[in-house]
């Protein structure tokens, strides 16, 4: 039996920091349970309108450094095509950061969707990078706008459909949220956990009795850092390199297709 240990977060956000202000050093946020899971409700809005006149917010530039802790170097996480065929990769991404107790001295992975590979930049050089689509640390993953990033990405929940079932129509006159951190004061959004609330919020199901991450039934449409449309299920939390299922968390198996 897996023994797991919670790490109780204070409620407090982050303190509001301006841009001018000094970088603040301190614990990592959003520690989740050894078996790889946090706690979170609900699924990505499916918002119809255009993405024009967004205002961009905040700089926020010490709260993003005290928040997302960056650390520059790229990660050495696997990132393998397992299976290609009909416009479909299986692709095995490791994004365990070193485990719970190593994450906060581990960079996040950016996965390249259209080359289904790890873009080469880190925690750093991802702020002003279009080479990435989707950054992933253990169960938190955020895509390249706003507050994640330059590019004009974002993701939209599609539950119970399978990618088959998934054209660009579905796109269409739905606006792909941008990524935001941070309150008009630059306080952190957090999730129940205490990490950074993304806009892939609630991507998952948790069973607090088996300490188990399930992905919720149904396909994200993804677009990335560069506009393109992609189309992406989550079909594991746990995987193994092989495509099978192991106990270590944060491993993930994706399956992946260009719209």
């Amino acid at each position: 039996m897996r023994h797991v240990i919670f790490v109780l977060l204070a409620t407090t956000t982050v303190a509001a920091c301006s841009s001018s202000s000094p970088a603040i050093s301190s614990a990592d946020a959003g520690v989740e349970p050894d078996g790889g899971a946090s706690v979170a409700d609900g699924s990505a809005a499916i918002v119809d309108g255009g993405d024009a006149g967004i205002d961009a917010g905040p700089t926020c530039t010490a709260a993003k450094e005290q928040l997302l802790k960056p650390i520059d170097t790229v990660s050495t996480g696997e990132v393998t095509v397992l299976a290609d065929s009909g416009g479909l990769r299986t692709v095995y991404v490791d994004a365990s950061a070193g485990g719970t107790a190593a994450q906060g001295t581990n960079p996040r992975i950016y996965i390249n969707l259209e080359t289904a590979t790890r873009a080469p930049v880190t925690d750093r050089s991802a702020a002003s990078s279009t080479a990435w689509d989707l950054a992933i640390k253990r169960p938190v993953l955020f895509a390249n706008s706003g507050d994640g990033g330059p590019g004009t990405g974002g993701g939209i929940f599609f539950p119970g459909k399978s990618l088959g079932e998934l054209t660009a129509a579905d796109a269409a006159g739905k606006t792909f949220p941008r990524e935001t951190f941070f309150d008009a004061e630059c306080n952190a959004l957090l999730d129940p956990t205490g990490a950074v609330k993304t806009s892939f919020d609630g991507w998952y199901d948790y069973d607090g009795a088996t300490n188990q991450v399930t992905p919720k039934a149904g396909a994200w449409i993804i677009r990335g850092g560069t506009g393109k449309l992609y189309k992406v299920r989550i079909d594991g939390y746990y995987a193994t390199g092989d495509g099978g299922v192991g106990m270590s968390g944060g491993r993930y198996l994706l399956t992946v297709g260009a719209l």
